[in-house]
């Protein structure tokens, strides 16, 4: 058996030096020992989809069909990772630079900025290039158009980027000033789906296109702009100096060549010069003076004409000054944390609700550029906040929530209250992944107050809805929770609305105060209120049950623990109460955040703020 292995070990070792070796000779892509697991996990997923069991069958069939299946090799192999509005910084500086470019464009007499998206993957940045300049171009100059060439080795990425179609999650990432009217929610079967209207499409063609060779096909034609981002990692310095050559060939004189932030471009003895973070121009050509200067570009007759006229943009500031309101301790560190990593931006306070914010505004009245706001909050939450005081001297405010984008009485009711976007809260152990949302969100925030009074996209009205849990009967919700806990109770049963799945609620060691606990809460709350000490009788839609945990928890797991099941944990739980709540399989669990690890921590769903427990609890119930 051992030999066996090993002879597979061998066969595949052969098989991924083959592949790396195909896919390094057509597409420069250098496949190296480091991602040798990787290549072969792929390949292996290949053979599946052909019905092929071995390394040497599969050999066997990519010398039958070289050709095609040296593509499907590529695409498999090729780094497809990307989204829309990767790295911002660039589309600062595009911004920045924008009437320059048109000024060079009008200078030549043309009124079209030619832009190309190489190894533009499955199109999200030439969709992001295109959203941008629809925002921006005509706020310059309206007279001016554009056209984006948005290319890549694979043939299928490049038929995704022209069909235009991604899922709801990936525009969620867009700044919603830039979504505007320029996609329409899909129906049917493809209803969790947006496509990219006219509005876009029509500014965009696309070739597949290889790096090493791209010149036979683009021959003569010629670009403002060149992004090329995060793909020269795969190539060796002798190929990369060969494309970037071949590029400001293909760049007009001032053109702009983007390469990826981390891929620096210098020490390669290039004929270039770095004028941004990962932003090149050609030395050879250098840029002539902007049309919009003083100076006036001379017709092809030789008589002066005048210099085109082209606005300026806002200029951003050097810092931008945050306020962060949170209920939570550990969103406000982790925003903090955020936020320090970067230069541009600096916490100047911290709010826990929608009052201490009001009086940090007063505080710093005129020295907050921004605003973090959550929804979810004691005293005053975010909505009633912003009916309250948003106006149109109020710093541009980005809710960050737990709240579901699409809710109508929660994040649209905020936006149409004055918020200027919306980021849907992650889980704390993935905050910081989002970062970069956070900040790029911001900026265009404040870059754009000046330009929109509607900050909600057409496709967001489209995918609008009310939570409504449908078939409550069928459903479950369970809460752990201490007689301390009860103000957070009643503020919970206050929040939610319509029909209700049974509710029980378990204390531990409180059994002698249960009938008391019923007859206090039954004044607080507007739902029916029992004491739960047997399963003789099912329990009922929009009742809420009170129970001992040591007594009643593993009976009603037993009987009701395969229905969709949302579990919220108030404070500490025991660890006898964690290890049980734990086995309740395939349960929504929701824990308090108090800034303390336990069982529970590593396997809850999230661990959020208790004023978070009635929304999140039903968003969840909601679900079919």
């Amino acid at each position: 058996m051992t030999a066996i292995l090993k002879k597979q070990d061998f066969e595949y070792d052969e098989l991924v030096k083959k592949v790396s070796a195909i896919v390094a000779k057509i597409s420069g892509n250098v496949l190296e020992e480091k991602q040798a697991l990787m290549v072969q996990t792929r390949v292996k997923k290949r053979m599946s989809e052909l019905g092929i069991v071995t390394p040497r069958d599969y050999i066997g069939h990519l010398e039958k069909n070289l050709t095609s299946e040296s593509q499907v090799l590529v695409s498999l192999l090729t780094t497809h990772h990307t989204f829309f509005f990767r790295e911002f910084a660039h589309f600062e500086f595009l911004k920045d630079n924008l009437g320059d470019i048109v000024a060079r464009v009008k200078g030549r007499g043309e009124k079209k900025i030619k832009i190309w998206s190489a190894a533009c993957s499955r199109g999200q940045e030439v969709y992001s290039l295109c959203m941008f300049l629809n925002f921006y171009l005509p706020k310059i100059d309206p007279t001016m158009t554009y056209e984006i060439l948005g290319s890549d080795i694979d043939h299928e990425s490049v038929a995704i980027g022209k069909n235009g179609v991604y899922h709801k999650r990936e525009i969620k990432t867009v700044p919603m000033n830039y979504l505007a009217d320029n996609w329409a929610r899909g129906t049917g079967d493809i209803s969790d789906f947006v496509k990219a209207k006219k509005s876009l499409t029509d500014k965009t063609r696309w070739k597949t296109l290889n790096l090493l060779t791209f010149q036979n096909d683009l021959r003569t034609e010629k670009f403002d702009v060149i992004f090329c981002r995060n793909v020269f990692i795969y190539f060796r310095p002798e190929q990369i100096k060969q494309i970037v050559g071949q590029f400001m060939k293909h760049l007009e004189k001032g053109g702009f060549l983007f390469s990826g932030i981390s891929e620096s471009l210098g020490g390669l003895g290039m004929e270039i010069k770095n004028v941004g973070p990962s932003i090149y121009v050609d030395k050879i050509a250098e840029a002539p003076k902007p049309a919009s200067a003083t100076t006036s570009p001379v017709a092809s007759v030789g008589t002066p004409v005048p210099a085109p006229m082209v606005k300026k943009l806002p200029v951003m500031p050097t810092k931008f000054r945050v306020l962060c309101v949170d209920d939570s301790s550990s969103v406000l560190t982790l925003l903090k944390k955020i936020f320090s990593m970067d230069t541009q931006f600096e916490v100047i306070d911290v709010a826990k609700n929608g009052v201490e914010a009001n009086e940090m505004m007063q505080k710093y009245r005129g020295q907050i550029d921004l605003m973090t706001l959550d929804i979810h909050m004691p005293d005053m939450d975010g909505v009633t906040y912003l009916e309250k005081y948003y106006n149109s001297s109020h710093p541009p405010v980005v809710m960050i929530s737990s709240a579901s984008r699409e809710d109508s009485s929660a994040a649209m009711r905020a936006l149409r209250a004055g918020a200027s976007d919306f980021i849907e809260k992650p889980a704390l152990n993935n905050l910081m992944e989002r970062g970069e949302e956070i900040k790029t969100k911001l900026k265009v925030a404040y870059m754009d107050k000046a330009f929109v009074k509607e900050h909600i996209s057409t496709v967001d009205k489209q995918f609008e809805h009310n939570l409504v849990i449908g078939d409550a009967a069928s459903k479950m919700r369970v809460m752990v929770s201490t007689i301390s806990d009860q103000k957070k109770v009643v503020h919970f049963f206050k929040e939610i609305r319509g029909t209700q799945p049974p509710t029980v609620m378990f204390f531990e060691g409180q059994d002698n105060l249960l009938l008391a606990l019923k007859d206090d809460l039954s004044l607080k709350i507007p739902f029916k209120v029992e004491v739960l000490d047997s399963l003789s009788a099912e329990l009922e839609p929009g009742k809420v049950y009170l129970a001992d945990f040591s007594k009643m928890f593993e009976e009603v797991k037993r009987k009701y623990s395969t229905r969709s099941t949302s579990i919220v944990v108030y404070g500490k739980c025991s660890k006898h109460a964690g290890d049980k709540i734990i086995h309740w399989s395939n349960a929504h669990l929701l824990i308090e955040d108090i800034n303390y690890k336990c069982e529970l921590s590593d396997v809850a769903t999230d661990i959020v703020p208790a004023t978070s427990f009635a929304y999140m609890s039903c968003e969840f119930l909601s679900k079919k």
